[in-house]
């Protein structure tokens, strides 16, 4: 969340700092998405990175819904999840949706990462209810591999089947045929790639189950075994199915869920069994006890299409950064990632969270 919230972007300036014209393309590349059919990059991980940490979090809150919640449990906690759902959707409008502007005509449907994370949550939940570790496991396998049949076999509206191009395949033709005008107008599909959601959520729920249940050592070996297997998965099932970001397919959930399971293992190793790293971490946690807070402030639109965080920063800062030369951009920059840090470390201390 850190790197969403303005760290990225920071660290990006950092180096164009350091470096100037002698910044490599392709690093800077790292710190954008690329256009269809581009390379992977590391800002393509950012939103996978987010779906899948939800999911981590999920054993362990069920655990406590399980314990605390006597025999009626999973009708509570069904309560729990429709509620959360419903509010990380109508938030997800609130962003990028203009449902703050009350205009039908004008309103988005279905864009939005947190609308993602309520698709995988809701697809997500039932195996936790109703089923242990290994209907889970099931249950990711065949959500990745009834949106990778879909999207191969499917033909539709006088298309061949097997069809990943741009505004034509199968998903992008759902979600114009479903929203109607609704629709983002972009090549962005949500509806059917939601198998993809689901199928991410739960490999976080996995991973979530593998440091619930395993010795901290023996988790790392498991997580960090399970990544490098998805990254192979991915660099096989690419012959037949692209790697595109933009589709969700199932060749790019399985290479983000493979470096995700790689990053946790790596973090858990660094901040959980080592000690003397967990200040470190611990510098951090603003951004996730409020993350949803953090991804809104940042991501909601304000007057001239600029982000309402930089509707606040600019002016109190950019008048600093533009006496600072070719230095203003990182100026600006560490100024507004440390006001946000300052803000949220605040709400975090006086336990002020935006729950869903």
């Amino acid at each position: 969340m850190a790197a969403l919230a303005g760290g990225a972007a920071l660290l990006l300036e950092i180096l164009r700092a350091g470096c100037g014209d002698a910044l490599p393309a392709g690093v800077a590349a790292q710190f954008t998405h690329g256009s269809w059919g581009a390379p992977f990059t590391c800002w393509d991980l950012v939103m996978p990175l987010f779906i899948f940490i939800v999911g981590c979090s999920m054993p362990f809150a069920f655990d406590k819904y399980s314990r605390e919640g006597g025999g009626n449990w999973r009708r509570h906690a069904a309560w729990r999840v429709l509620r959360r759902v419903l509010v990380l959707f109508v938030l997800g409008m609130v962003v990028q949706g203009n449902l703050l502007g009350f205009d039908t005509d004008h309103m988005i449907l279905f864009c939005n990462t947190l609308q993602a994370i309520a698709a995988g949550y809701l697809i997500a939940a039932p195996f936790l209810m109703w089923g242990g570790v290994r209907s889970q496991a099931i249950g990711c396998v065949c959500c990745l591999a009834l949106y990778w049949a879909a999207m191969r076999f499917i033909p539709y509206a006088g298309h061949e089947a097997g069809l990943f191009q741009p505004y034509d395949n199968l998903a992008y033709y759902i979600d114009c045929t479903l929203e109607g005008h609704w629709q983002d107008g972009t090549c962005y599909p949500w509806i059917l790639p939601s198998l993809s959601f689901g199928g991410l959520v739960l490999m976080g729920v996995l991973g979530g189950q593998a440091l619930r249940l395993l010795s901290p050592a023996k988790s790392a070996l498991v997580l960090a075994a399970a990544g490098l297997l998805c990254l192979g998965a991915a660099l096989a099932l690419e012959c037949d199915t692209p790697l595109l970001k933009h589709l969700f397919t199932t060749t790019m959930v399985l290479w983000s869920g493979g470096w995700s399971l790689l990053l946790l293992a790596a973090f858990h190793v660094v901040f959980d069994m080592c000690p003397r790293t967990q200040k470190i971490a611990a510098l951090f946690q603003g951004f996730g006890t409020n993350a949803i807070l953090a991804y809104m402030l940042v991501e909601m639109r304000g007057i001239g299409g600029h982000s309402f965080w930089w509707g606040i920063t600019q002016p109190l800062f950019g008048g600093l950064a533009s006496q600072c030369g070719q230095y203003g951009p990182l100026v600006f920059q560490a100024l507004s990632f440390l006001l946000l840090w300052v803000l949220l470390e605040i709400l975090r201390r006086h336990r002020i969270m935006l729950r869903v």
